[in-house]
């Protein structure tokens, strides 16, 4: 099917598709990009073309790339403008963000994570997107994320190879095409938006069109994820994670980001969850604090202290090294100016205490 096909065939197999604007408490950020997501969805010129990449969410920043590839997909003229404004106008901040790739690049390489980045290049991805190279490899700013995730899953044996997976904000699907590579037999389940697993279907089916492709109407038949079949994806839209919640089979359990962003009446429904107890790894991404007092970046107040209990064993700690060193031009206290984001990241396993 071409990506209008899949786009229609997902959004026809998803009863609520258009009812997430009605879910209760949704921080101002995801509430935002829902409306757009929406907009873009009824507008007449809608186009699935870029499904990585829309209003308010993007696949991944790269430094400006004018290549033959970016030029045959985004045309001559287009692309002659956009690099000129990029060397000149934002010439400095260019300068600031190829750095930063360079050092997302030395900490995938410190990791022995260079291997997946050659073997997984950007450009023979569904729908991608930007990307520059750096001595040979592709990336852009999330696939460097995704490879990074990955070879910490892999290293460390989050995953087992039949495994149930659950992953909390999973936005197109990227990480997740990147591990079924390597764990064909496990069970995967994205929780998001409707919008947002549209497009993580657009993308997985594309790669995989052969494994299991669970739509949210047929949620009700697998609800015990014990009934999965092997290489299945699950695309579970958050107002259905009720019908879930009770699951004690998960091996992993996952959050990048998207948690720290949240309300805390939506992190501790995850959170709080038999799902999220039961887990027998849990892996997070998040901030340290979501809103510092100096600078509520979120409509959250959710803090590391609140990813962290009793029943959980601290397996691994530390800053996220990711993007650490970026520095971006943004308005802080009413001034302009480059700086790093308000809160760094941190990086932590929680196992469950052996019984």
């Amino acid at each position: 099917m071409s990506i209008s096909q899949l786009a229609q065939h997902f959004i026809s197999n998803s009863p609520d598709f258009y009812g997430d604007l009605s879910i209760d408490d949704i921080d101002e950020k995801h509430n935002k990009i829902v409306n757009n997501a929406y907009l873009e969805f009824g507008g007449a010129n809608n186009s699935w073309d870029n499904f990585r990449n829309w209003a308010g969410q993007g696949d991944g920043l790269a430094p400006m790339n004018f290549s033959t590839e970016v030029l045959q997909r985004q045309g001559f003229i287009k692309n002659l403008a956009k690099y000129i404004y990029t060397k000149t106008v934002k010439y400095r901040s260019e300068v600031f963000f190829l750095q930063t790739l360079r050092d997302d690049f030395e900490v995938l390489k410190k990791i022995g994570a260079l291997t997946l980045l050659k073997d997984n290049p950007i450009s023979q991805t569904p729908g991608s997107g930007n990307y520059c190279e750096i001595h040979g490899y592709q990336l852009n700013q999330r696939w460097a994320r995704y490879i990074y995730l990955l070879r910490r899953i892999s290293e460390s044996g989050m995953l087992k190879e039949d495994g149930v997976w659950v992953d909390i904000g999973p936005f197109y699907g990227g990480l997740q095409g990147l591990s079924r590579k390597y764990y064909p037999k496990s069970k995967m389940v994205l929780v998001d938006f409707h919008h947002q697993l549209c497009r993580s279907y657009i993308y997985l089916a594309t790669l995989y069109p052969n494994n299991h492709h669970i739509l949210p109407y047929e949620i009700s038949k697998y609800s015990n994820f014990e009934d999965l079949p092997e290489n299945s994806f699950v695309y579970l839209p958050v107002s259905y994670f009720d019908q879930v919640k009770k699951n004690k089979c998960v091996n992993l359990l996952s959050n990048f980001f998207s948690l720290g962003e949240m309300r805390r009446s939506h992190f501790e429904g995850y959170m709080h969850s038999p799902l999220a107890q039961c887990a027998l790894k849990q892996y997070f991404v998040n901030r340290f604090v979501s809103a510092p007092f100096f600078e509520k970046t979120y409509d959250s107040d959710v803090t590391f202290l609140d990813y962290v209990s009793s029943n959980r064993k601290l397996s691994y700690f530390d800053i996220f090294p990711m993007h650490h060193y970026q520095i971006i031009k943004r308005k802080v206290l009413g001034t302009d100016g480059y700086r790093n984001v308000s809160s760094s990241y941190f990086e932590v396993v929680l196992d469950q205490h052996s019984r």
